[in-house]
């Protein structure tokens, strides 16, 4: 029923099309709207798209289009392709683009103002229309309501009071109060609602899709912003849904208050003015409960971002977090967030108990206040007229007690409203290239400064204090952060021009101390300047380069090289100076940005597919051989970050990418340091100088035979330009670029047959089946990522009772069972003592009857039973009443605290569980496990069961108790209505059983497709730079366009169904209600006045309560759905072997010697794929340094896995000083194996958590091994010295830098073995050399295993290690391997132009 292509949406921009939707836009939609009111329509044409807009009046108001849907949910379950697409006036994109408009219109007349601008009147603009037809249902069902429960129904009673008997005027008192008053409330009310759920669900699209544009015009993202964006795109909108459906009350409660007041004062005279004034303070009391509850939201939503932004953060690094078996520091980080969160949660729920008490209470004590002031000052009351303002209060509360939840639900949403307009008012990025050449300079730079600007929304609100001590990147010369004084100095003034020929210009002047300013010139408002804490990387930046040279640029790391690469694209803010860039800019990162799906998505990124074009980019990027040993070649899937490619193989990826792009400007920012030599070489050959000659080309290398072959060389230093010129005057110099290369030559190191056919050289190797260096996970189909599942049915018991369990056992829900059915009681007793209060009238009923016996006399009801007032017991009367009501709140206050604090401690069970869970997983889970699935559980998943399920649990639990208390109740009066009752609640659980399923089954679907809309986020803003450069903003709106209405689609036929049930349940109810109002007024006295006011007041509020109810407990069980998706991930999830092996873990001094056996090796990742390596027998020695080599994907990498027992051996056995690694647990394993990965990761957090985060080292030793990786001198230059605070990420650290972060962490285990894997494919010449040399002195007696990057940087180790296609080929010293015919590593030296041992040695 549903399409899974791309909506594609006219156009709007087109001038005609505007025109014509100025001229019949308008009238149009609410020509369709109108077309709504014609009772009975013909289905629509087209089955495929939502029939919302083409039912007729009455099956709109009944939902009964959606009929056939409930039903196939109940028959044969329902399933992702059963869903309707969405029609046009609901997609994200139209509402996206009007709601943008009027924000724009907003911050226009902000402007004119001279005030700031406000997100909330754009939304009230964009939603007013429906919200003021909604607003005229309200009244609607306000004059209903009162007219039903006021006027007919003291009628009814004042007929069954008064003598004889009118059959004529009873039918007539039982239509107009069921058919009329009653039906037309239940239809108002569902058309209400409808309306509310169609003005929600377009109003959370919008601001979705508004919030995503928005990031991708952010100068930087990260996963701080990411996770801030997930809250919105989760919690947030729910709370902006609610409001969208809840907002109307407001006005409607006060509407409601008034009629009844003006009536019961007419009616009854001053003193029922009592009961009022108890609904008055209740207003203010509810008010000031909503505005602590606010508070407390607005900081739990900072603790939620904090804990999702880090989780997202586990997610992206898991792989080094269990190389280093960090789970546990990691675990309490995350448990000391979620602490803090469920303090400020438990806060919260207390605020909500004493709602949920005193909201059902207050009808009560309104009636009490009004009885007690009649009785005290004497004044006469009737039971009619005590019935008759008992009703009207009870039935008040239920519409009242509606008014703390939107006060709440309107809070909640200022909150989100306030957070998206903090991200919607944040500077822009622009664009800085665009156009033809202008007088042969392709860029050119004029004496600028830049900076680093990171964005967080919190900081935002809250002020510089949080930012105070956070490091942005700077260069190695740790430049401290501007000062407060030089960011309140006047914002400098600057210019953006586009000139005649499309070339954009910045030209910007200033000082430093007026460099508050955005890239473009623009001044920045008075609070950016005051909130933005700028960090200064690059230093007075002069340069310029012609069109057509290929320039490299060079230097140490941390000296600006990749901050000149994003000060180019315009990532960065310019604090003084000129830039100019002419022509449309390639972006090339050092770290390669790869999102999900096919490796042709990947490559062509939105671009139109060129098959000529296409094989060439491939070819000179040495990517043929890599497409035909993929399962579906170009068209595999690929995971998220490159999950099963290889670092080599997801960077030549980003730059065949580059190359299809066809640019003018080519950045390329170290691509080859993830490739092999020789395959280096055949790119820098093929590619770099063929492919691309005649383009300009800024080359980021640490290679420096490379750099001589360069038009023209940049080096930095320190963040500034030291020297620029070609190679022989940079020689001739004798500058920092002759010490950088040592005066010598590189040309003997040139790849001298590096420009032979890719194929035939540097292609040969097989595609590793690897997690991070081939096809992990992947089937024949190329399929990687595995279905979401979904489960079937009804929730099952094992969820409810793991969540029972988790929850505090049978014992605390047998307690508080017992609590809500005592309140319950409570109520009931109320009710039934005014009741009796009312019959016993003045005492003296006895001696009236006796006289009316004795002297046939004939008295009224009332006459019999006297006025209450002169009853001598009425003290008693008045004090059981009223002291009942203070034990009713007291009573409803604990039951309320103990069920919400026990819902919040299994909260806090689940997520812990579920976060061990999800540790304890095997990387393949997360290999085939998007991590927005993931993070869907640990967002919007987590916050249904902290916030919805307690608030709704508690709810259903007292409803369910107290409508079988008052049907008891009504059936001891009136015992002939327990037939019928009997009846209608079999009908009832009929329709909860079997009807419900389809909320159930679409509330499931509504969870799983939001997890595509936080992958997308989370993607998108990892490749900001990427997207912006290559201009795929468009393409990425438009998926997230896709992926919205995708779950707009969902969530609004989930909110609908929700509807169609309820609808269903208030026509039971209204034939409970008939068949009460008949029996009473068809069996006139029977029973005494107050009795049949009784049953009539309390199955009346039954009535109107007990629908509600039913669509509580229909959201209760759909919204359990989330809870039992979290106790899958809590306790389905595959393991991992056991961390700690007690009795079987060698001691801890273990390993002794560092001694490696490898016994017939063989691995697999999957049962169905084909072995990855192949019977690997080699034994290493302690303190044997060993070298790995092979091409791209011959099972390096995997090799590193079995060590660490990433993944487990299909057979084989490896043993460490004589133990068996498989008997072991991991963290004994992993613990003892020190590890350099090939991308460095660090974490949120201070220096030293990064590298000691158990604790374990002195803060001596923490510094002596910082000098050893010669990083002393960068941390001592930082303000918090080792706690200075490291960014998401470790943004604010060069590659480079975090390399060396992650060789102090080995230099602190002083470990018996040592795993680098491509270490230092990031780090310049230099400090590659210096790393090596450390590596020589502190691990000297530890064995090293070393994934080759540079071959020159094994050349002196004992044995070398050749894999080819998960096989050993090799294994010998460098002297037996050079001097032996064919050997591979021999060709391999052959390629950098070394052919004898003399030449290797020399190397080093």
């Amino acid at each position: 029923m549903r399409s899974y292509d791309v909506p594609q949406i006219a156009n709007n921009g087109k001038s005609n099309e505007k025109h014509e939707e100025k001229r019949n836009g308008r009238s149009f939609r609410y020509a369709q709207t109108l077309k709504q009111f014609i009772p009975f329509r013909p289905p629509p044409k087209n089955k495929e798209v939502l029939p919302t807009r083409y039912a007729g009046l009455f099956s709109t108001v009944s939902v009964s289009w959606m009929t056939s849907l409930m039903w196939k949910a109940y028959k044969k379950k329902i399933g992702d392709e059963d869903l309707w697409s969405l029609p046009r006036e609901e997609s994200a994109k139209i509402n996206a683009d009007r709601l943008e408009r009027l924000w724009q219109e907003e911050r226009a007349l902000a402007k004119k103002a001279g005030r700031s601008p406000k997100l909330w009147k754009a939304v009230w603009r964009f939603s007013r229309t429906r919200l003021l037809a909604a607003q005229v249902l309200a009244m609607l069902i306000d004059f209903v309501f009162f007219l039903g429960q006021v006027l007919y129904l003291q009628k009814i009673l004042e007929y069954i009071n008064s003598p004889g008997i009118d059959y004529a005027y009873a039918t007539y008192l039982f239509v107009g109060k069921v058919f009329i008053t009653s039906l037309l409330t239940i239809i108002f009310f569902n058309a209400l609602y409808i309306l509310g759920i169609h003005n929600g669900s377009r109003l959370a699209g919008a601001l979705q899709a508004l919030v995503y544009k928005k990031t991708l015009t952010l100068k930087t993202g990260g996963e701080n912003l990411a996770a801030q964006v997930i809250n919105f795109s989760t919690n947030d909108m729910e709370r902006i849904f609610e409001a969208c459906i809840s907002c109307v009350f407001l006005v409607e409660v006060p509407c409601i208050f008034m009629m009844n007041f003006c009536y019961c004062v007419y009616a009854y005279g001053p003193w029922a003015a009592a009961g009022f004034g108890m609904y008055l303070a209740f207003y203010p009391t509810m008010a000031l409960i909503a505005r602590a509850q606010s508070t407390i939201r607005e900081h739990t939503i900072r603790e939620t971002d904090r804990r999702v932004g880090l989780m997202s953060e586990i997610l992206n690094s898991i792989r080094l977090i269990k190389m280093y078996a960090w789970e546990e520091p990691f675990a309490k980080k995350i448990a000391g967030i979620r602490k803090c969160e469920m303090q400020k949660h438990r806060a919260g729920a207390l605020l909500s108990s004493i709602t949920n008490t005193l909201t059902p209470s207050v009808g009560i004590l309104a009636t009490i206040a009004t009885l007690l002031c009649f009785t005290l000052t004497g004044e006469a009351v009737t039971s009619s007229e005590a019935f008759t303002i008992f009703t009207l209060f009870i039935s008040m509360g239920f519409t009242v007690s509606l008014l703390p939840y939107v006060i709440r639900c309107l809070a909640e949403a200022r909150i989100s409203v306030s957070r998206m307009e903090t991200l919607l008012k944040l500077p822009e990025h622009k664009q800085t290239a665009a156009g033809k050449d202008i007088a042969g300079t392709a860029i050119e730079i004029k004496d600028a400064i830049f900076s680093w600007d990171e964005v967080n929304i919190d900081d935002e609100q809250e002020g510089p204090e949080k930012l105070k001590h956070v490091r942005k990147r700077t260069t190695s010369t740790g430049e401290k952060d501007m000062s407060e004084d030089e960011m309140e100095s006047p914002p400098f003034s600057g210019t953006y021009r586009k000139d005649q020929r499309e070339s954009f210009t910045i030209s910007i002047s200033g000082s430093i101390a007026g460099s508050i300013a955005s890239s473009v010139g623009a001044t920045i408002s008075d609070y950016r300047r005051k909130h933005a804490k700028l960090s200064v990387s690059l230093y007075r930046i002069s340069l310029t380069i012609p069109h057509g040279k290929l320039v490299g640029v060079c230097g140490s790391i941390g000296s600006g090289k990749s901050s000149l690469i994003s000060a180019i694209c315009g990532d960065m803010r310019i604090n003084r100076g000129n830039i100019f860039v002419n022509g449309k800019i390639a972006l090339v990162t050092q770290q390669a940005w790869i999102y999900s799906g096919t490796l042709r998505d990947n490559l062509l990124l939105g671009a139109p597919y060129e098959e000529a074009r296409y094989k060439e980019a491939v070819r000179v990027c040495c990517l043929q051989s890599d497409l035909e040993m993929l399962p579906a070649g170009d068209l595999t899937e690929i995971g998220d970050k490159g999950i099963n490619l290889s670092g080599g193989q997801k960077q030549r990826v980003n730059l065949a990418r580059a190359v299809y792009s066809n640019r003018d400007i080519y950045l390329l920012d170290d691509p080859l340091s993830a490739v092999d030599t020789k395959v280096a070489g055949a790119i820098f050959n093929n590619c770099i100088r063929g492919h691309l000659k005649g383009k300009t080309v800024l080359l980021v290398t640490h290679a420096l035979h490379l750099l001589e072959q360069c038009d023209e060389i940049i080096v930095m230093d320190e963040g500034r330009v030291s020297e620029q010129g070609t190679h022989s005057q940079l020689l001739a110099n004798r500058g920092d670029y002759f010490l950088m290369v040592g005066g010598i030559s590189t040309k003997s190191s040139s790849p001298k047959d590096a420009d032979q056919k890719p194929e035939d050289s540097a292609t040969k190797g097989q595609t590793d089946q690897k997690g991070s260096s081939g096809e992990e996970g992947l089937g024949l189909d190329g399929k990687l990522t595995t279905e979401e599942t979904k489960e079937t049915g009804g929730v099952s018991s094992k969820v409810y009772k793991t969540f029972i369990k988790v929850c505090g056992g049978w014992c605390l829900v047998f307690s508080l069972t017992v609590a809500v059915f005592v309140f319950v009681l409570l109520r009931l007793q109320n009710m039934i003592w005014l009741q009796i209060w009312l019959d016993e009238g003045d005492g003296l009923k006895d001696e009236r009857l006796f006289n009316m016996t004795e002297y046939n006399l004939t008295l009224s009801e009332e006459e019999l039973k006297g006025s209450i007032v002169n009853n001598p017991m009425l003290w008693m009367y008045q004090t059981v009443y009223a002291a009942s009501f203070a034990l009713l709140v007291f009573v409803g206050i604990a039951k309320g605290v103990g069920i919400t604090f026990s819902v919040l401690k299994g909260a806090s069970n689940l997520h812990n569980a579920m976060f061990k869970s999800i540790l304890r997983s095997p990387l393949t889970f997360f290999d085939v496990t998007p991590a927005g699935r993931i993070l869907n559980r640990f967002s919007r998943d987590l916050d249904e069961l902290d916030i919805r399920i307690p608030f709704y649990l508690e709810f259903v639990m007292q409803g369910v108790l107290s409508v079988l208390g008052q049907a008891i109740l009504v059936c001891t009066i009136y015992a002939w209505f327990t037939i019928p009752l009997v009846i209608v609640a079999v009908l009832f659980i009929i329709i909860d059983i079997f009807l419900n399923a389809g909320v159930r089954e679409l509330k499931r679907i509504d969870n799983m497709r939001k997890s595509p809309v936080i992958q997308h986020i989370g993607s998108s803003l990892a490749g900001l730079s990427v997207i912006r450069t290559f201009d795929q903003q468009e393409l990425f709106t438009n998926r997230m366009y896709h992926y919205l209405d995708d779950h707009t689609v969902a969530q609004l036929i989930f909110r609908l169904s929700s509807r169609w049930y309820v609808f269903r349940t208030d026509m039971l109810s209204l034939a409970i209600n008939a068949g009460v109002t008949s029996i009473c007024v068809y069996t006139k006295g029977l029973v005494s006045t107050a009795t049949a006011g009784l049953a009539l007041a309390t199955m009346s509020a039954v009535c109107d309560f007990f629908p509600y109810l039913m669509k509580m407990k229909s959201e209760f069980q759909s919204r359990f759905t989330a809870v039992e998706r979290l106790v899958e991930y809590s306790y389905d999830l595959p393991s991992e072997a056991s961390w700690e092996n007690p009795g079987k873990d060698p001691p801890r001094d273990w390993p002794e010697f560092g001694k490696v056996e490898l016994n017939k090796v063989c691995l697999r990742y999957r049962p169905d794929l084909p072995l990855v390596l192949h019977s690997i027998e080699a034994v290493f020695e302690p303190g044997q340094k060993i070298g790995v080599v092979g091409r791209t994907g011959a099972g390096k990498s995997s090799l590193i896995s079995t060590l660490l027992r990433l993944v487990e051996l299909e057979s084989g056995s490896i043993i460490i000083d004589g133990v068996d690694v498989s008997t072991i647990g991991l963290h004994t394993l992993r613990s003892a194996i020190s590890v350099i990965p090939q991308d460095p990761v660090l974490f949120q957090g201070s220096i030293r958590y990064n590298l000691d985060p158990f604790e374990e080292h002195n803060d001596t030793a923490v510094w002596e091994a910082l000098e050893q990786s010669n990083l002393k001198k960068v941390v001592m230059q930082q303000e918090m010295g080792l706690q200075s605070a490291v960014a998401t990420a470790g943004e604010n650290f060069s590659v480079g830098e975090r390399q060396l972060i992650c060789l102090t962490r080995a230099l602190l285990r002083k470990s018996k073995i040592l795993l680098l894997d491509e270490a230092t494919a990031s780090v310049d010449l230099e400090t590659d050399q210096m790393i090596q040399m450390t590596i020589r002195k502190a691990f000297v007696e530890s064995t090293v295993i070393t994934i080759a990057h540079r071959l020159n940087t094994i050349t002196t180790y004992d044995k070398i290690m050749v894999l080819q296609e998960g096989r050993l080929v090799e294994f010998d010293s460098p002297d037996n391997l050079m001097k032996k015919g064919g050997s591979l590593f021999k060709e391999m030296m052959s390629a950098m132009g070394v052919f004898t041992v003399e030449q290797m040695r020399s190397l080093t």
